[in-house]
């Protein structure tokens, strides 16, 4: 990955709808040029889709909380079936394996307090081997990157 490749995934975080001749304008080469590099960026899967940023907010999912979760066991069975049922929970929106003091954290979006209530008592704590579980809940946002920081 070169400096164009960087330029062009910096630009397509920004904006994934810029058109392909914007694109190249920006980065300096000819459409067909930039349409190749963004074509091997897809291929090679430092592009891994296209998608609207939906501001939840404004969709009525006024709750945003990540909930660290430690289950009984690390046995095998346990950890793929509280994955593949994690999955199935629409409100959890990023599920992540952490080092430190839990073995996940999720990251939830709910429309109220009394709706994340519901969801934590009748779906999280009902989760295959949960021991335990903590909730944070986002107060306000101060940064939200477009995307990742692209590496020199």
């Amino acid at each position: 990955m070169d400096d164009i490749d960087r330029k062009i995934l910096g630009l397509l975080q920004r904006d994934g709808r810029l058109t392909n001749a914007e694109l190249a304008d920006q980065v300096g080469l000819s459409v067909s040029a930039c349409h190749r590099r963004v074509k091997q960026l897809e291929e090679c899967g430092a592009i891994a889709g296209y998608s609207a940023v939906v501001d939840r907010v404004n969709i009525g999912l006024s709750v945003l909380a990540y909930v660290f979760v430690k289950l009984e066991s690390h046995a095998e069975n346990l950890l793929d079936e509280f994955e593949k049922r994690v999955n199935l929970i629409d409100e959890v929106v990023a599920c992540y394996a952490i080092s430190g003091g839990g073995d996940y954290i999720l990251k939830v979006a709910a429309r109220d307090m009394d709706s994340y209530a519901e969801l934590a008592l009748k779906k999280i704590a009902r989760l295959p081997g949960v021991k335990d579980s903590s909730s944070n809940f986002v107060l306000s946002t101060m940064k939200l990157a477009p995307g990742w920081p692209l590496p020199a």
